[in-house]
């Protein structure tokens, strides 16, 4: 008797699809093996924590996805 869980990716839903931000190149940070940082300005992903404000002000990602907004 399986039941399938309706909490699958709960992120595509409202309201988590407009509150997080998860999408943005994130890369392994050398040495540590469950650090990732952003691609583009090297911000811990712990440190933006879903947010678009927690990238850097410079940020070409944060750049690039306030201005798809």
């Amino acid at each position: 008797m399986t039941q399938k869980s309706s909490s699958v990716h709960f992120y595509v839903r409202a309201p988590y699809a407009e509150a997080f931000d998860i999408g943005y190149p994130q890369e392994n940070v050398e040495g540590e093996m469950y650090k990732y940082r952003c691609r583009h300005c090297k911000r811990l992903t712990t440190e933006i924590n879903g947010r678009l404000d927690g990238h850097a002000a410079d940020c070409a990602y944060r750049l690039g996805a306030g201005e798809a907004t």
